[in-house]
């Protein structure tokens, strides 16, 4: 799907921190299963890292980067602790562990859990588009907030399906249920004073619902709010307003009651920790500003333009091209007087780089950068409190000397993985045809043969920090390359749409009615990976007859027209599917069809081949070749019917599976541990003619033989 029912923002949100743990609906862990939550001082023996390991990951915040603005960090008030929600999945059990956990920013700080128990937290997203509320499994950045004595810690905890307010004392073992809502909590806080607790929640969600289930009575009426790949209940239509309620804690028994204008305000202040990020600003000791500020407001995509006010009150623009697109982090340093920020540069934006501006000077001080990612930083005098992670390094939570970029780690949550044996990681960097810089890492095993030749796999669309399991965390890198695989993960070029001199969109609605003219986003993006391979390739190291690719979302679509324009790959896993033309228009409902009539896509009663030759999987299926995997969430896969009955009839050989109530973003574990193993026995089977001798995979690959036999040429 062009979009893969994200906007072009949104696309940016979940490929920046992308994207993507959930909560289940399962049955919660056993305290048996959860006593490894914190990890020990058990030491591993040396060996390959496998699909397992990377399931079992301990996690801090959703999978990926952060919006700016947003951190799964709390930096106490005295600056001496820290607090975060640490879970990890259980795919055996297909549930989650999750703890509030407090540890000292002091050495040899030992972590303790103060609270835990219940489930993680999903976002409900509004689309942009069509403004309906949906599921797409995106966990939620769930910050602890500190009360303003800092004996406590205020958390969102979802229990029995219902996210409510919580607390939890510094120094106890077991939190305690503050609010009492109807509807899922949003967001809290402390009151100034520290006697309520201030939470946000959508007590309308009830009516709305109850309309449709009196609507239900005399049937749902087709109109705008249907999306059938979702099911028969239409979907309920967005914003609906928030409603602001505290709860007293100061006496035993705590009460829900409706919030002050004073305690509304200590809200407002954070935001409601579920949305998608606030516009970056900071404030000095003695009123000095620095802030960002788009250079045309009206227009969509315009270069944005760091601004700061200086003690006097003077405003002042950094004319300097460091002070432009990329910023997505901002601090004020004490220690020089001016404004601290991060930012994307270098070769496609593949380094992060902090720089120091004082206002009413023109350019500012270059410090230090880093190829790794740095997301949810907090500001603890001159040094940052930061979750940090490299290609072969999962996210831990560190100190940086801002100055320097000297660190220190505070937690690791994965100690474990430091004795396993991963992927050598050489980055590479390339241009696509329309010019645009980008880049990828170029994953080989541990312990190749010298002078060998190996099969590949191509994963999209983001190659930032620990390389897991690709966008939507389904293709698990660091296990392919101990199975003898050299992965390419890729990060995807700017839109096509930004190569274009007018640039005079007001919303990405208009950027992307020029995309879609030619299938040029597609192309671009396409184009960028063929380039990709092709550098690879120069290494030496790759078989250029053994090459797999995935893609999930906007990765899938892209799969598909590699697949359709190209003869590069040799068999492919797929996690969404399938912009088609009897189905793509039909299955999203009415508002998705006039939006991307909108866009330049011909009506469903009108039989336009030329439209869609390029990027139909089911017009192309006697083009594409190699043997195709659908791994599919019960919300999408009917989009993929019309595809997969023509690769049944006339196309290559295919095997689809569908994973019930999930979303786009696959968020139960034993879901994510199936499709991980999955996809390696399909690439191996394929790529490899390796097979796993577990009896209970004998089914398996007798399909998988029958499927080769009946191969078309």
């Amino acid at each position: 799907m062009t979009l893969a029912w994200m906007n072009y923002r949104a696309r940016l949100l979940i490929g920046g921190i992308g994207l993507f743990l959930g909560s289940v609906c399962g049955p919660p862990a056993m305290a048996s299963e959860c006593a490894d939550l914190l990890p020990g001082l058990r030491q591993d023996v040396a060996r390959a890292v496998t699909a397992g390991d990377i399931a079992n990951l301990r996690d801090i915040g959703p999978i990926g980067g952060m919006p700016a603005g947003q951190s799964p960090l709390a930096l106490s008030p005295d600056g001496r602790s820290i607090a975060f929600i640490l879970t990890r999945a259980h795919p055996e059990t297909n549930s989650y562990c999750q703890g509030l956990v407090v540890v000292d920013l002091r050495p040899d700080s030992v972590a303790r859990l103060v609270d835990q128990g219940g489930e993680l937290i999903r976002v409900t997203f509004q689309s942009e588009q069509r403004g309906l509320l949906t599921d797409t499994g995106i966990a939620a950045i769930n910050q602890p907030r500190w009360s303003p004595d800092g004996s406590q810690i205020a958390y969102l905890r979802k229990d029995r399906g219902r996210t409510q307010a919580w607390r939890a004392s510094l120094h106890g073992k077991s939190g305690t249920q503050v609010s009492h809502s109807p509807v899922d909590v949003e967001a809290v806080a402390w009151s100034d004073d520290g006697k309520a607790l201030i939470y946000a929640n959508r007590p309308s969600l009830i009516e709305e619902n109850a309309k449709l289930d009196r609507e239900s009575l005399t049937g749902y009426l087709f109109d705008d709010r249907a999306m059938p790949i979702y099911g028969d209940r239409p979907m309920i239509r967005g914003p609906l307003p928030l409603h602001y309620a505290a709860a007293d804690i100061s006496s035993t028994f705590s009460s829900d009651r409706s919030a002050t204008q004073a305690e509304r305000t200590a809200l407002d202040r954070i935001g409601p920790g579920m949305l998608l990020g606030r516009p970056l600003a900071i404030t000095g000791p003695s009123g000095e500003e620095g802030w960002v500020k788009a250079e045309l407001p009206d227009r969509y995509l315009s270069p944005i333009r760091l601004w700061g006010k200086d003690r006097q009150g003077r405003e002042w623009q950094c004319q300097h091209s460091s002070c432009s697109d990329g910023i997505i982090g901002m601090w004020w340093s004490a220690k020089h007087g001016a404004v601290r920020y991060l930012r994307r540069d270098g070769y496609g934006g593949s380094r992060l780089t902090f720089y120091l501006w004082t206002p009413g000077r023109d350019a500012p001080r270059k410090m230090w950068g880093t190829d790794g990612l740095l997301t949810g930083c907090l500001p603890l005098e001159d040094h940052l409190i930061c979750a940090q992670e490299g290609s072969t390094q999962p996210r831990r939570i560190v100190a940086l000397d801002a100055d320097t970029g000297r660190s220190s780690v505070i937690f690791d949550p994965n100690p474990e993985f430091r004795h396993l044996q991963m992927g050598k990681v050489q980055r590479l960097y390339w241009k696509n045809p329309l010019g645009f810089e980008t880049f990828g890492d170029l994953v080989l095993p541990d312990n190749y043969p010298v002078g060998a030749k190996l099969p590949m796999i191509v994963v999209q669309y983001r190659t930032r920090g620990f390389l897991r399991g690709s966008i939507g965390d389904e293709y698990p890198i660091h296990a392919f390359a101990a199975q003898g695989f050299a992965v390419l993960s890729v990060e995807s070029p700017p839109f096509f749409a930004t190569s274009l001199k007018q640039g005079n969109w007001r919303t990405w609605k208009d950027a992307e009615s020029e995309n879609v003219k030619g299938w040029r986003e597609r192309h671009n993006v396409a184009s960028s990976i063929v380039t990709g391979v092709e550098t690879a390739m120069a290494t030496g190291v790759i078989d250029p007859k053994r090459i797999g690719l995935t893609g999930l979302s906007d990765g899938s679509t892209t799969a598909w027209y590699l697949l359709i324009n190209t003869d590069l790959f040799a068999a492919t896993s797929v996690s969404t599917c399938c912009a088609d033309p009897k189905t793509d228009l039909i299955m999203g409902g009415p508002a998705w069809e006039k939006e991307r009539r909108r866009f330049g896509y011909p009506a469903p009663t009108n039989d336009n081949p030329a439209f869609w030759q390029p990027i139909s999987p089911a017009m192309n299926a006697a083009r594409i070749k190699g043997p195709v995997l659908m791994q599919l969430a019960s919300d999408e896969y009917l989009r993929a019917l019309e595809a997969y009955t023509a690769f049944r009839e006339i196309g290559p050989p295919v095997e689809m599976f569908l994973f019930p109530g999930d979303h786009h973003i696959k968020w139960q574990p034993a879901h994510r541990m199936a499709i991980y193993a999955r996809n390696i026995d399909w690439f191996n089977f394929w790529l490899r003619d390796a097979v796993d001798p577990a009896p209970e995979k004998a089914a398996q690959y007798d399909r998988w033989r029958r499927l080769k036999s009946q191969r078309r040429p």
